[in-house]
């Protein structure tokens, strides 16, 4: 693949936390400060930013959607790399 064309075509592999929606890269997560985060295999319930407290003015639509990311995340289970390249792909979609 052309490297102009690469760039213009990668994107990060990312896990959403649940309760803010703050997107976290998979290896920041997993190797860099893994105890910053609460989670179980991808799905994160707490993070760095929000500390389990979800934000306030968070719209009823953004809910919903980090409850579908939560919903997919539980079926992945240990799974990280593949809850990753999901939520790349439904990104992707956009």
């Amino acid at each position: 693949m052309c490297p102009a064309l690469f760039e213009k075509t990668k994107r990060l592999m990312d896990l959403i936390c649940t309760c803010c929606g703050e997107p976290w890269d998979v290896d920041h997560v997993l190797h860099e400060e893994p105890d910053k985060f609460e989670r179980q295999g991808g799905l994160i319930r707490a993070c760095p930013c929000c500390h389990g407290t979800r934000p306030d003015g968070m719209t009823e639509e953004r809910r919903s959607k980090l409850s579908a990311v939560a919903a997919v995340a539980e079926l992945l289970g240990d799974d990280v790399d593949g809850l990753a390249a999901t939520l790349d792909d439904f990104e992707a979609l956009k």
